[in-house]
């Protein structure tokens, strides 16, 4: 009886270590109450894979948008479809340029140093002559370099009789190439859904409405207006992108345009980097002290020019105020560029031209807000990310920062995101799907890409 009573409590127990057993973990990501499986991509060239002042096909598989539709095909968004460029070749850029690379230089003071140059004389500006536009395939990435907001219903905008035409959307447009001599050409709009609609979209626009003005110093490419009909105001052309999302019950996320001031391009020349001897600043107080400007041995604001300052338009930096990576070092270094011969307004950005361009953004991000409570979008903050770079910040316990080639997000232009860059900025729009959609969807671990690569 007892024997029979310990087998009973043998099969009992048993049985309570099978029932008890772990299963097997299951795939814990999901789209919540999304659906990514014609997932599109709609953005300016940070989305396109733009980077090191050029488009090429490695730019183009580390982009915002190849990273983001990736991590997304986790919970069921399809493969990436995008107008690529041929594999290894060596980019092209709007003035027909190649990509740059860090490599060394001698400069006009024969010292050799790692600087940005170009991979070759000329880029590959047979991209620009030849279409990609296939009737059969639909492009998840519609990211085209210089993109802005009021181009997206803009006819002329592929129309390569214009001067105005972006040869990135030329190339890829249905009717560019295939259908010459009709008259007529299709708008980004048209291309982005002349095969239907997607069931979910990133929206990332807004950088090139503003960035081009900044990037003249404030001297040319007006920014875009508020206010206009499609093609012409901001606020316009955005409202009718949404509504036609919207009316095709597609969902979104959509992003804010981050402060473009703080980018490398606009902070890699101090505005006091002027470093004078005794002799020169000896040099320069004859020049300028009767003028009202003395310098002194060591660092000195540069000097720029200025129409608003004086009977003479010319007076030194004030601090905050941005000397450009536009402006020709060898001319500062040897031939007084700065200082002797003010720096010129367009590789100058003044702080009320700072300004004006910072309240354009405000104002652009006010709409985008807007919108994306209007319409039910998740809304990624950029400036969440941005704001962390110009003073660093440690990933997975390695230092990031906006310095220029050594901060490890920026590309060798100051201006567009290397990989490294593009997958930090891609986990801020994973990370409001998440929240907007109750998915779940991993993180990427940005330090499985590059950054900028040293000889």
């Amino acid at each position: 009886m007892v024997s029979l009573m310990r087998q009973i409590s043998f099969f009992a127990l048993l049985m309570i270590l099978i029932a008890c057993k772990p299963k097997a973990p299951e795939n814990a990501y999901n789209s919540g109450n999304a659906d990514f499986s014609k997932f599109m991509t709609i953005g300016d060239g940070h989305t396109a894979g733009y980077m090191d002042d050029a488009l090429y096909s490695i730019g183009q598989e580390n982009s915002l948008g190849t990273l983001l539709q990736r991590q997304l095909a986790m919970v069921g968004a399809q493969e990436v479809s995008l107008p690529w460029m041929d594999n290894g070749n060596i980019g092209v850029n709007w003035n027909g340029q190649s990509r740059l690379f860090l490599g060394y230089k001698t400069d006009c003071q024969n010292v050799t140093s790692l600087s940005p140059l170009r991979i070759s004389p000329q880029g590959e500006i047979n991209s620009f002559s030849t279409s990609v536009y296939d009737p059969n395939r639909k492009f998840s990435n519609f990211g085209i370099p210089g993109l802005r907001m009021i181009d997206l219903v803009s006819s002329s905008f592929g129309n390569i009789n214009l001067p105005q035409h972006n040869p990135f959307f030329a190339r890829l447009s249905k009717d560019q190439f295939n259908f010459p001599g009709s008259g007529t050409f299709s708008t980004y709009q048209d291309n982005l859904f002349g095969n239907g609609y997607p069931s979910f979209c990133s929206i990332y626009i807004g950088i090139e409405d503003v960035l081009p003005y900044a990037k003249s110093g404030a001297t040319a490419n007006p920014m875009t207006p508020i206010a206009g009909f499609p093609g012409v105001g901001f606020e316009e052309s955005l409202g009718q992108l949404c509504e036609q999302l919207y009316a095709q019950n597609v969902k979104a996320v959509i992003a804010t345009i981050p402060n473009v001031a703080e980018w490398p391009f606009f902070n890699t020349i101090p505005y006091n980097g002027l470093k004078l001897d005794a002799d020169k600043a000896a040099s320069l107080n004859q020049i300028y002290n009767p003028l009202g400007f003395s310098f002194v041995v060591g660092e000195n604001p540069f000097m720029i020019a200025d129409p608003n300052a004086g009977m003479f338009g010319v007076r030194p930096a004030l601090p905050g105020e941005k000397i450009l990576l536009s402006a020709p070092l060898d001319s500062v270094k040897c031939y007084q560029m700065g200082s002797i011969f003010p720096f010129r307004n367009e590789f100058v950005l003044t702080l009320d031209e700072l300004n004006e361009i910072q309240t354009r953004i405000d104002q652009f991000n006010a709409i985008i807000r807007q919108k994306a409570i209007t319409y039910g979008f998740a809304l990624v903050e950029t400036q969440n990310l941005y704001s962390k770079l110009p003073s660093g910040f440690a990933f997975n316990g390695v230092p990031l920062s906006a310095k220029f080639v050594s901060g490890g997000v920026f590309s060798l232009d100051g201006i567009h995101l290397n990989p490294r860059g593009n997958a930090l900025l891609a986990n801020e729009f994973i990370k409001s799907i998440n929240h907007s959609f109750n998915s779940n969807i991993p993180l990427i671990n940005a330090l499985n890409y590059n950054a900028v690569l040293f000889p």
